[in-house]
């Protein structure tokens, strides 16, 4: 298999190569970098509460994982070998065990992540109004449940043909094959259920999805023409359920272009290096040739790296949804730095003597003004009521006195 291949490849007396040596120092350890910081920020987008609706979202989520664990693989597989020497299945007896096991069971479910991410938007394109009796959360778990608990059966074989002798001093020799034939029959199974079946799978799923998105866009064409040609159209006559329903079709047009870049990416970037194994397995090769074997692997792992930069490249919602999470994360640094702010000590302040309060001098200037218009409102009021007899004399005494009042 694969990662026997890579055991092997550290022990190789061959003169360096410029691509072996790129490709394994320079861009192999990017990639690893990369796509991990961008599956981590992939899956914080996709279970925001604006993606998680969609049920793509889960497999999504589980492709993100699935590649992580992939490069992780490749680390140890291919990277660190190279930097130390010595073959990580040499030096761990666990290592040598499962190192293929680990790779093929992460390959698959990116493979088979992408191959329900394709099936849901056939759903989606082809059948939208059963998308919702099939495509629903329960189905989606049960279905990523399903495939990750047959893969993990799958690839059990693997761990049972090597053998481990850790009292062979001789360097590459010490995790060996036992088993060939066992290898050879449930290597080659593995291979078409990890690689060849999804890749069946993806070209007729996309090429049926990208036919009848072809013939709306031909339909919705002719349907514009007819009704710009007709003179008696009300523009005003959509309503706000059409307008809302034309949204949720666009959004998820946006949704279905995002998932055939990854989809079509998968394809073109995992399929060689299956392609250059079943050559070796035909021509019966024991030792890969290190350039074709480095540049096969390094398109695999660069498609675990890309997908990020697909969905931020294809979909307008996930860039959204991404600066969303940055100009959250900003608020909350700014948020804490006043709250730092306010925390950091006591504030001093300092009165002077001297000053009298000013809420004093504004209560003496008030009174004054207030008498003021007092003296000049005063014979105004005398002046008015002069030329008026009153003569009031209450009914009923008032505390056992009579009061007259004559003006």
């Amino acid at each position: 298999m694969a990662n026997l291949n890579t055991t092997t490849m550290t022990n190789l007396n061959l003169k360096p190569h410029v691509i072996v040596y790129v490709c394994i120092h320079f861009v192999m350890p990017c990639a690893v970098a990369i796509g991990i910081i961008g599956n981590l920020l992939s899956i914080l987008v996709f279970a925001r509460r604006e993606m998680i609706k969609f049920c793509v979202s889960i497999f999504t989520i589980v492709l993100a994982l699935s590649d992580i664990l992939l490069l992780t693989t490749s680390l140890f597989n291919i990277i660190l070998p190279v930097f130390l020497g010595e073959s990580m299945s040499d030096i761990s007896a666990f290592w040598c065990h499962f190192h293929g096991y680990f790779d093929l069971l992460f390959a698959a479910l990116s493979g088979y992540s992408v191959v329900f991410i394709s099936v849901e938007r056939w759903f989606s394109v082809w059948k939208p109004f059963d998308k919702a009796k099939y495509v629903t959360f329960k189905t989606t778990i049960i279905t990523v449940v399903s495939y990750i608990t047959i893969s993990l059966i799958t690839f059990s074989w693997f761990p049972l043909i090597l053998e481990y002798s850790p009292e062979n001093t001789k360097s590459g020799e010490r995790c060996q094959l036992k088993l060939r034939i066992i290898y050879k029959i449930f290597g080659t199974l593995s291979v078409i259920f990890t690689y060849i079946v999804p890749f069946i799978f993806l070209g007729i799923l996309n090429t049926l999805i990208v036919y009848r998105l072809h013939a709306r866009q031909q339909t919705s064409i002719q349907r514009s023409m007819t009704s710009s040609g007709s003179t008696n159209v009300d523009p005003t006559l959509g309503s706000a359920s059409t307008r809302k329903r034309q949204r949720q079709r666009n959004i998820d047009r946006n949704i279905t272009f995002m998932l055939i870049a990854v989809a079509i990416a998968f394809m073109v970037m995992s399929f060689p290096f299956q392609i250059y194994w079943f050559y070796m397995q035909i021509r019966k090769l024991t030792t890969p040739d290190p350039v074709l074997f480095t540049l096969t692997q390094t398109f695999r792992y660069l498609n675990c790296c890309c997908n990020f930069f697909l969905y931020s490249a294809t979909s307008s919602l996930f860039r959204r949804e991404l600066r969303e999470i940055f100009q959250c994360s900003n608020s909350s640094t700014n948020q804490k730095k006043d709250s730092n702010i306010l925390q950091g000590g006591p504030v001093s302040r300092t009165r002077t003597p001297s000053s009298p309060p000013t809420y004093s001098t504004n209560m003496n200037d008030a009174k004054g003004e207030r008498k003021k218009l007092l003296t000049i409102s005063a014979p105004v009021t005398t002046t008015t009521i002069e030329n008026v007899n009153l003569s009031v004399t209450p009914i009923e005494p008032t505390n056992g006195h009579v009061v007259t009042f004559k003006t």
